[in-house]
């Protein structure tokens, strides 16, 4: 109970020292300007009208501009460093005497007023809150206060709540900028004055609205330059609110948001991409050049067909003018309506350009992917040791990067600021947590949003223990090597498939990557490329890009012969040496195969298997078996996916089932697969990155850049050429139009889904 008393007593003095200090602080800052006011009567530029409300006297309440702000800045740095001193947080104390120095000026110059001008008090009151220069000295206190006050540790929900704040102040300044002010003084800047100010501070709070709009996106990433930004946008968006008006309300909102902005500097630490500064750069000088040629070529063409005089160095000025939303000298003369349309059209390609240079200036470090055989063998030896996990080895395609802590590998890709992950990492399982820690750090320095595509149940408290949201995505099917039998009423199917098969003369071999000769080689690429009739080869996270990634003996081919010896289609499937087990990655056949060929492979490689010591193969992915096919009582979350899932199935007449109706002929165990997100939000940008990355969007080549291969050494690393993505009718590679009841392996399917967006 003492203690408690001793915390309310040292807040009470807090708040009494801060409020005595507002009052005596500004009230000498006051007393200051009327002490200076005649030595600076006759000083040029701008200056404050208001100033000094108890001088009524024409031209005597004014001061210089330069004077009121050193003035009132003092007295701002003054009540910051008391703040400090009594231990005020940054925030708290730009916030606090914001609100404290505006309200006691308002007090002030109401009592002012109402003994001046003897008016009723109320009106006093309503005189007084249209002096703008309260406004100016509470700015200045609350960046004081922002400025000076006491650092807090960076973090929480805070940069994410600064970010919407600044995005409401974008939708302030577009707001503003549709609500006309008729009648309004600019009071405060009346010397500046001139009749084109309040027009290009009304256009001007557009392309700012947008500027904030797109800033705000940085500053969710915790991004210096965002923040830099923002914060001289909104100081922008105070000035043209007052002088567009002025807009009191719009200008104290927009102003606090600076002041917290200001405040809580610390929480955005990370820098920009340095390889965005000069495509911004470009950009903007791009844009301003061809708004700056674009100007003077529309005004000699004016001006010559109304015969009147050019001159470059005044249309040059003319359209600087344009540019800042001025009206050009002497438009009005020109012929039609071309004064109502440049002015716009010039400010508005200097608009997209500023805007153009902003976004990309502040967007999330791109990604940019460079052959190194010796990370590439790092990865691979660390798959090889510990790659348990059935996706392991489709981490080591070469349009991944590779993130190694110590002997734990993490596999991902950045799409459009999406870091899509490969599975679970590979690794010590003591290692996982720590491994994600550093690669979590890594892509929030970077703006990235971290998503995981294809993890396994195995390490789902690691993932939520770090604040991550895993969503049940589909189960794979896998064989239990050991206990697989053909016998049974519920293998009848696939029984009568192996012995229609080998009543036609089919054989089966396997060989390794590594023993696989030449002619071989050839004829397995011929079936391949077949297989999509000249299309190229789709997949990310469950399939390798190409039928030699993996050599030696990290790959096994499980090769089907007609009677006539040659190759009618083929397994390609990746070694997990540390659980021994095999993982389908692409299973092409000639069209011209009898039906059940391919469940045949998989009999065949399945008795191969036993032979050499392997327990599981894992066969097709089957996106949301367990949501479709239950009976069960589902958590609402999933009651609400399957919702989704069957009202999309019945729109786009989707057989999303029949996948797990293929692979369940074989008895395999499900193994649930799940998406990882940071946020529930990112589940859209996720989606489509995740799409994109698998090939399964069109134009996902513009979605996911030019760089998404190797710039360099590509014929060593072999990027994937126009080769068989395992989809056809006999592996039903996605969800598409349902088999028919003879059909043993999902004859002639049509793919109209990922089949391996997940590997199906």
């Amino acid at each position: 109970m003492d203690r408690h008393l001793r915390k309310t007593a040292v807040l009470s003095l807090r708040v009494i020292v801060m409020v005595l200090a507002v009052m005596v602080v500004t009230s000498l800052a006051t007393g200051w300007l009327y002490w200076l006011r005649a030595g600076v009567t006759g000083w040029p530029g701008p200056r404050v009208a208001d100033a000094l409300p108890l001088d009524e006297l024409p031209g005597h309440d004014s001061v210089p501009l330069l004077i009121y702000v050193a003035a009132f800045g003092t007295a701002g740095v003054l009540l910051g460093l008391v703040a400090r001193a009594a231990r005020m947080d940054r925030l708290t104390a730009g916030l606090s005497l914001a609100a404290g120095t505006g309200a006691w000026l308002l007090l002030v110059d109401t009592f002012c007023l109402y003994v001046v001008r003897q008016v009723p008090a109320s009106e006093a009151l309503r005189a007084a809150a249209r002096l703008q220069p309260v406004y100016v000295a509470a700015a200045l206190a609350g960046a004081g206060g922002a400025l000076f006050g006491k650092g807090v540790r960076p973090g929480g929900m805070t940069p994410r709540l600064l970010g919407w704040l600044v995005a409401m102040g974008g939708l302030i300044d577009l707001t503003s900028s549709l609500i006309p002010h008729p009648g309004s003084s600019l009071g405060l800047l009346v010397m500046l004055a001139s009749p084109a100010i309040s027009p290009a501070a009304h256009v001007l709070l557009v392309p700012a609205g947008v500027l904030l709009l797109i800033t705000a996106r940085g500053l969710l990433r915790r991004n210096r330059r965002a923040w830099r930004l923002a914060a001289g946008l909104l100081g922008l968006s105070v000035l043209l609110q007052l002088l567009h008006g002025p807009d009191y309300a719009a200008a104290i909102v927009t102003g606090l948001v600076a002041v917290a902005l200001v405040a809580r500097r610390d929480d955005f630490p990370f820098s920009g991409d340095p390889a965005a500064r000069p495509s911004a750069l470009v950009r903007l000088v791009g844009m301003l050049g061809f708004a700056l040629a674009y100007g003077v070529t529309a005004l000699w063409a004016y001006r010559t067909a109304a015969d009147q005089t050019f001159q470059l160095a005044g249309a040059l000025r003319d359209t600087l003018h344009a540019m800042g939303g001025q009206m050009p000298h002497d438009i009005d003369l020109l012929p039609g309506d071309f004064p109502e349309w440049f002015p716009l059209s010039v400010l508005s390609i200097t608009a997209i350009g500023v805007i153009w240079a902003a976004a990309v200036w502040i967007r999330p470090w791109r990604q940019r992917l460079f052959p190194d055989l010796q990370r590439r063998e790092q990865a691979a030896g660390i798959v090889r040791r510990w790659g348990g996990d059935t996706l392991a080895p489709f981490g080591l395609r070469p349009d991944k990067e590779w993130s190694v802590t110590g002997q734990t590998l993490i596999a991902y890709r950045v799409i459009r600021g999406i870091a899509l992950i490969s599975g679970d990492p590979v690794g010590p399982p003591e290692d996982a947590g720590p491994a994600l820690d550093r690669f979590l750090t890594h892509a929030q320095e970077r703006g990235w949003r971290p998503a995981i595509m294809g993890a396994s149940d195995r390490l789902l408290q690691t993932y939520r223990d770090r604040g991550l949201h895993p969503l049940y995505h589909g189960d794979e099917a896998i064989i239990g090597i050991g206990g697989f039998s053909l016998d049974g009423r519920h293998m009848r199917a696939v029984r009568q498939a192996v012995h229609r098969l080998e009543r036609k003369g089919f054989h089966a071999e396997v060989v390794t990557a590594g023993g696989v000769p030449s002619a071989v080689r050839e004829e397995l690429a011929s079936v391949e490329h077949a297989w999509l009739r000249g299309g190229v080869r789709k997949g990310f996270s469950m399939e390798l890009d190409s039928l030699f990634r993996l050599g030696g003996d990290d790959a096994v081919f499980v090769i089907g012969r007609d009677p006539q010896g040659r190759v009618s289609g083929f397994l390609h499937l990746a070694v997990c040496p540390a659980s021994r087990s095999l993982s389908l990655s692409t299973m092409p056949r000639r069209r011209e195969t009898p039906n059940g060929f391919t469940s045949w492979l998989i009999v065949e490689t399945v008795s191969w298997a036993r032979g050499q010591g392997f327990t599981d193969l894992s066969l097709n992915f089957s996106p949301f078996a367990s949501l479709l096919t239950t009976q069960a009582e589902l958590p609402s979350m999933q009651r609400l996916q399957r919702r989704a899932l069957l009202r999309l199935k019945g729109i786009l007449a989707l057989q999303l089932d029949n996948l797990q109706q293929f692979n369940g002929q074989f008895d395999p165990q499900w193994r649930p697969r799940y998406v990882i997100v940071q946020a529930w939000a990112d589940l859209p940008r996720v989606a489509l990155a995740a799409m994109a990355a698998e090939g399964y969007l069109p134009y996902a080549d513009l979605i996911r850049g030019r760089d998404w291969w190797p710039a360099r050494g590509q014929a060593r690393l072999e990027r994937p050429a126009a080769s068989g993505a395992r989809t056809g009718p006999d592996e039903p590679a996605c969800p598409a139009l349902a088999p028919s009841a003879e059909s043993s392996d999902a004859s002639e399917l049509v793919s109209v889904l990922p089949h391996r967006v997940l590997r199906a």
